[in-house]
């Protein structure tokens, strides 16, 4: 597979939303009262953000989206020891207000100026490009053989405006030169669009992946992507839009002697999940029924994606009692990752917490991620199920899994520090 170039903004974002529904999502509405919403959310956003810190002209210079989430925190962990002054570029439509994010980012260890890329300027002389492209847009859509829902559609909108505000906002406020830009998260048409122009002002752009990969979803154009496993360098080099990809080899571990119980690390319960979008807590229910079959009277944790604190109350009650009814403890807040290695059987789902229990020494089993592309870092895991049975056959294989074997193929990678993306 070859993905759709980074600069064919519709041909990708299509088909990143194509992915993201999954294979049974059914199609949506149409392009232009999408258009209109995604002109809504734009215009609401470029008139009321408040302006941001002025960009001083940095050697090194972050670009976040403005929040404590996955796709940052190992950006903002790496800038809080090792460059807290460094300016933030802020990406995407605001989600906190300007004193909050500022208290969250300082919280977390960061000084520096935080940075709005875009301004009513800049708004403003981007409105001829973004007729244009919301023209390709709907090209795009009728010519396609699936459409996004329309809250999807109009999505991409917003990202195609903002993205053109930015490339406005960029031309006359980024000094022009060689600095390193580090995003924590990009491949969609706004953060394209903000990288395209800071190149053109001489700077590297790096992305800095914050999890593995199912391929197109992250799939962009900076210069340098740093992955977190050899695997995935490898693929999305195959699959066409960085100049260049790395990931900068770990040490493989002792392979874990293990212990007693089972371990359930999960992430069906999340927004971003398209089987959770349309059936619920149905995937998450199935696993932990299917865990507690095949486990017994063994010791159950569950470890579910930290999302789930911040979902309605209802929701979180309902999983949390029907894992309470199965015999299911949960994992301890606050407890190291490492604490993988003392259960016999760890189970993941198709999530990068897989390969980090790898990195500690532990072989998962992967449950389900029957849809996952062959070439997927995450599908060289060796052990698979989809049900109680599955799950005794592969435990029953855990003890002469070649661990070696499956740690040169997955290729994991160290984090990098900021040294290294300035190397």
């Amino acid at each position: 597979m070859i993905a759709p170039a980074p600069d064919d903004l519709w041909a990708l974002e299509l088909a990143k939303a194509r992915q993201a529904a999954g294979p049974d999502a059914p199609a949506g509405g149409g392009f232009w009262p999408a258009a209109l919403i995604g002109l809504a959310a734009w215009l609401r956003t470029v008139l009321t953000t408040p302006a941001g810190d002025p960009l001083p002209d940095a050697p090194l210079v972050a670009a976040l989206h403005g929040e404590i989430a996955n796709r940052t925190r190992h950006v903002i962990t790496a800038l809080a020891a090792e460059a807290p002054d460094t300016p933030v570029l802020l990406l995407g439509r605001p989600q906190l207000g300007r004193a909050a994010l500022r208290r969250a980012l300082s919280d977390a260890g960061l000084s520096g100026p935080l940075v709005r890329p875009f301004d009513l300027p800049g708004a403003l002389a981007a409105l001829p490009a973004i007729v244009r492209r919301l023209g390709q847009g709907a090209r795009a859509v009728a010519a396609a053989d699936w459409r996004p829902a329309t809250r999807d559609l109009a999505a991409i909108c917003f990202r195609v405006m903002l993205g053109e505000t930015h490339a406005r906002w960029a031309a006359a406020h980024i000094p022009a030169g060689p600095r390193t830009v580090v995003f924590g998260h990009t491949g969609v048409a706004d953060s394209n669009l903000l990288e395209r122009a800071v190149q053109a002002r001489g700077a590297r752009t790096v992305h800095w992946v914050h999890g593995v990969s199912l391929g197109l979803n992250f799939v962009g154009g900076s210069n340098l992507a740093v992955f977190q496993c050899g695997a995935d360098a490898r693929w999305h080099q195959a699959l066409g839009g960085y100049d260049r990809t790395i990931s900068l080899p770990a040490d493989a571990p002792e392979p874990a002697a293990g212990g007693d119980g089972w371990l359930v690390l999960s992430n069906l319960v999340h927004p971003m999940n398209a089987d959770y979008r349309r059936h619920g807590l149905a995937g998450e229910i199935a696993l932990l029924e299917a865990v507690a079959a095949a486990a017994g009277d063994a010791r159950k944790v569950w470890k579910p994606h930290p999302i789930l604190a911040s979902l309605e109350a209802d929701i979180r009650a309902a999983i949390e009692s029907r894992a309470a009814t199965l015999g299911f403890t949960r994992w301890r807040e606050g407890d190291d990752l490492a604490r993988a290695r003392d259960f016999a059987v760890v189970v993941s789902t198709p999530s990068t917490v897989a390969l980090d229990v790898l990195k500690l020494g532990v072989l998962p089993i992967l449950y389900g991620g029957a849809d996952l592309d062959p070439a997927s870092a995450i599908a060289q895991l060796p052990l698979k199920a989809d049900s109680a049975a599955t799950l005794i056959e592969a435990a029953g294989r855990l003890p002469a899994a070649d661990f070696h074997a499956v740690w040169s193929a997955i290729a994991p990678g160290r984090e990098p520090t900021l040294a290294d993306l300035l190397a």
